[in-house]
């Protein structure tokens, strides 16, 4: 007997994503799940950079209002602590330090930024500073002198420099093993063996002005603010040999989401509403755009923070006996389902707006369902009771048709949902052997409306998870076949899950 048990994890925690806005003073927090922004905190004139403090505390550089707030995103406590800065902090955590930059130092204090703990100083120009991966040093870029600097944690000494580095140098990026450095140049990228001391520049098309950088395997992915576009250069030939247009102008920020499925990319949008637009890394394309509430809020930064969520759902049990016949053959069979009825009563989507704009509402489509690529986790949890566990994401797109001033236009989006699978499996069955598929039918509840901005809607879902493997099915004879009616292993198409608000913790 094969015992199955399939639930949603009753103990996970959930995305969210924080955004930091130049123009409002705002800091936007958005569900990770649906895309939808739940909430705008006030924080400080001209908020730059982010870093997480801890589990639940967001750190935030206001550069005009000289202040670092912390946001407690569970608690909502906000704690401003006035600190002369530029806009640039960064955190070690192991340690418990803050580096604080303002335009010719960098101060250290502790964590709680209560005490001074040192100071490093003769820079002209700060605009940029990073720990490596292990926090072991300091890295410091300076504008005016066109140089980057390297500074041990430990005792604040310099330990190497790179001078000349070449026009106007504004960001910078090390790779997480410290042998190479990734500097924005005028209008292209520096590229610096930290060892050797060997230069190279990868030259980018006119124009270009690089604002932030991150690295994914051998691909190098470049905001390019005069382009409007991400470049994709692969780092072991040092070619640019491809590009992605953002939604709106002036790309800032990058981000690799937790799961290594998406990035995350900041729009400033000046004289427009910023945007956030979300990279499928399978692909390299815009699955989402998630549009600010405020015009001209100017997205800079982006982070993502991990609370605690709590999702008590029915669970399904399928107990399957084998029955002894006189024929055997090799047949897909389902070892356990599990189904569910979802209602999102709540869906709320950001639209560009312009002044005098006026929007109809056409068309919503849902896209097959999928489990997002790379997101599959699976697990022996105890070798002796054969209990296994399958973590994933199942994700479904969609497309939103309306009409903006008799004009149509469309917008993408997706909703995303974690679930984990427990199974007892026998010893001598492997639980790579077994497949998973999901099935959905999802419906609009009611009319959607229009207001201002905002489209808002429900939904209704259906969602039916299987596990599938091979199996030995004995049958009486061979005229007997198999009953498998009912049971299909493609693709299905539509998306279920319960993530919004009668079972959502809003943080804040």
């Amino acid at each position: 007997m094969l015992k199955g048990v399939i639930k949603i994890d009753e103990n996970i925690t959930r995305n969210y994503y924080i955004v930091s806005n130049l123009n409002t003073g705002t800091l936007t927090i958005v569900d990770s799940l649906c895309n939808m922004i739940l909430k705008e905190i006030e924080v400080g004139r001209s908020p730059y950079n982010l870093v997480l403090k801890d589990n639940n505390t967001v750190a935030v550089a206001c550069n005009i209002s000289n202040t670092i707030s912390f946001v407690n995103c569970i608690s909502g406590e906000i704690k401003q602590n006035y600190i002369p800065n530029n806009g640039n902090l960064q955190i070690d955590k192991t340690n418990k330090k803050t580096f604080v930059s303002n335009t010719f130092e960098i101060n250290i204090y502790d964590i709680n930024l209560e005490k001074l703990l040192g100071n490093i100083g003769g820079f002209s120009a700060i605009i940029d500073l990073k720990l490596n991966r292990d926090g072991s040093k300091l890295y410091v870029l300076d504008t005016l002198l066109k140089e980057l600097r390297i500074y041990s944690n430990d005792n604040y000494k310099l330990i190497n420099s790179f001078r000349d580095l070449g026009m106007n140098p504004r960001c910078f990026l090390i790779s997480d093993d410290d042998k190479f450095a990734y500097i924005s140049i005028g209008s292209n990228i520096l590229k610096i063996d930290i060892i050797s001391k060997k230069l190279m520049v990868l030259n980018l098309p006119k124009g270009s002005l690089i604002a932030g950088m991150i690295l994914k395997d051998r691909i190098l992915y470049a905001s390019n603010q005069g382009l409007n576009r991400i470049e994709l250069i692969n780092i072991d030939n040092n070619i640019a040999y491809d590009f992605i247009m953002t939604s709106t102008l002036e790309p800032t920020k990058l981000l690799i989401t937790e799961d290594n499925t998406k990035i995350l990319v900041t729009n400033r949008g000046r004289d427009g509403y910023g945007t956030i637009d979300i990279v499928d890394l399978k692909y390299n394309i815009i699955i989402a755009t998630i549009y600010m509430k405020k015009y001209n809020s100017q997205p800079y930064d982006v982070i993502s923070l991990s609370l605690p969520y709590t999702y008590i759902p029915p669970v399904a049990i399928t107990n399957l006996q084998q029955i002894n016949k006189g024929i055997t053959i090799i047949a897909k069979k389902v070892f356990a389902s599990y189904n569910e009825n979802v209602n999102f009563p709540i869906i709320n989507i950001n639209l560009p707006k312009d002044l005098n704009s006026i929007y109809t509402f056409e068309n919503i489509i849902f896209k097959p369902g999928i489990i997002v690529n790379n997101s599959q986790y699976r697990n022996k949890l105890s070798t002796t009771s054969g209990f296994s566990s399958i973590k994933f994401i199942a994700r479904v797109n969609y497309i939103i048709d309306y009409v903006k001033n008799h004009k149509k236009e469309s917008i993408n989006g997706f909703f995303e949902k974690p679930i984990e699978l427990f199974l007892d499996i026998p010893k001598d069955r492997e639980l790579e052997e077994f497949e998973i598929n999901i099935k959905t039918i999802t419906k609009i509840i009611g009319t959607p409306e229009i207001a201002d901005n905002v489209i808002r809607f429900g939904v209704f879902s259906r969602m039916e998870l299987k596990i599938i493997g091979e199996d030995e099915i004995y049958i009486n004879s061979l005229k007997e076949n198999y009953d498998n009616e009912g049971e299909d292993f493609e693709a299905f198409d539509g998306f279920g899950g319960s993530i919004f608000v009668d079972e959502t913790i809003f943080p804040l």
